[in-house]
């Protein structure tokens, strides 16, 4: 045992429908204790229809990741103007900054979007940055290959892959999307001063940190912290599975920044958070245009 390392306990996401069309298995950031800074929250979820109206983010990033078995587009469209479908194995990351309105949504017959919608806090010193969005598509993202093993890189690096695009984001930040096969294991460095967040979609999942070790099954998620203060400069996530699996690692420098929250705005203070309401209710995050066929 690692007394750097800290796990927390298996975490079953909280299961949330919207209407027919939205449903999803839900973690905020406190159940975690801490664990999961940078990220604040995260939806695995299916949507079949327009379920969100236009609304307002700052202070973080929404971050939106959609598999692979998607059945058609996430489109998305922001008052930066950005009209873009998020195709199935596509990543979009809308840094909000100080403000800006976005919604995103399968528009087509049949359509069946899989996905992961991800909250990342912004440092204090780029929440009141100008917005901007980073769209890459599923043939640009590359992919680690080992017998019984492939994973995507979504964004940053895993075992000598690197996502090139993730040198635009605006903090460091690692998602790996993985699939294991029968009597396979993958192996992951969390670097020191950062956290992760372990999910398993699909199967279920060995997780040996540092000697710490977890069993987890679909629904079911786990975060780790390797402190600042500890001598060696990383420690190996090991993930190992009896048969087929599925799982997403997040990671992130932890910020340990103070949290003022109301829905997806993300401040630090009371009066910061107060100060964007304000600033989206006189218009200074910009017009959402929409096509009218598109409109709920």
């Amino acid at each position: 045992m690692n007394e750097f390392v800290r796990v927390s306990n298996v975490i079953a996401g909280h299961d949330m429908s919207i209407g027919e069309a939205f449903r999803a298995k839900h973690f905020e950031e406190q159940v975690f204790g801490g664990l999961m800074d940078p990220v604040v929250m995260l939806d695995h979820f299916h949507m079949t229809g327009p379920t969100f109206a236009p609304h307002p983010h700052a202070g973080i990033s929404a971050v939106t990741y959609v598999f692979e078995d998607a059945i058609g587009a996430h489109v998305n469209y922001d008052s930066l103007g950005n009209h873009v479908p998020i195709n199935p194995g596509a990543l979009h990351w809308f840094a909000a900054g100080r403000g800006a309105v976005h919604t995103e949504q399968p528009e087509g017959e049949g359509h069946h979007v899989h996905a992961l919608q991800i909250f990342v806090n912004l440092p204090a010193s780029k929440k009141f940055d100008a917005p901007y969005a980073v769209h890459v598509e599923p043939q640009d993202i590359p992919e680690f290959h080992t017998p019984g093993v492939r994973v995507r890189v979504v964004a940053g690096s895993s075992n000598g892959v690197q996502a090139a695009h993730s040198a635009q984001l605006p903090e460091p930040f690692t998602l790996l999307d993985g699939f294991l096969s029968r009597s396979s294991d993958f192996s992951h460095d969390l670097p020191r001063g950062w956290n992760g967040m372990i999910y398993a979609l699909s199967g279920e999942l060995r997780v040996d940190i540092g000697g710490e070790v977890r069993q987890l099954i679909g629904g079911q998620a786990i975060s780790v912290a390797l402190d600042k203060g500890a001598p060696k400069g990383r420690v190996e996530i090991r993930l190992t599975s009896d048969g087929d699996s599925h799982f997403v690692i997040l990671s992130g420098p932890a910020l340990n920044e103070p949290i003022a929250k109301q829905g997806p705005m993300v401040m630090n203070t009371r009066e910061q958070l107060e100060d964007r309401i304000q600033a989206f209710q006189n218009g200074e995050f910009g017009q959402l245009v929409m096509p009218q066929a598109a409109r709920q």
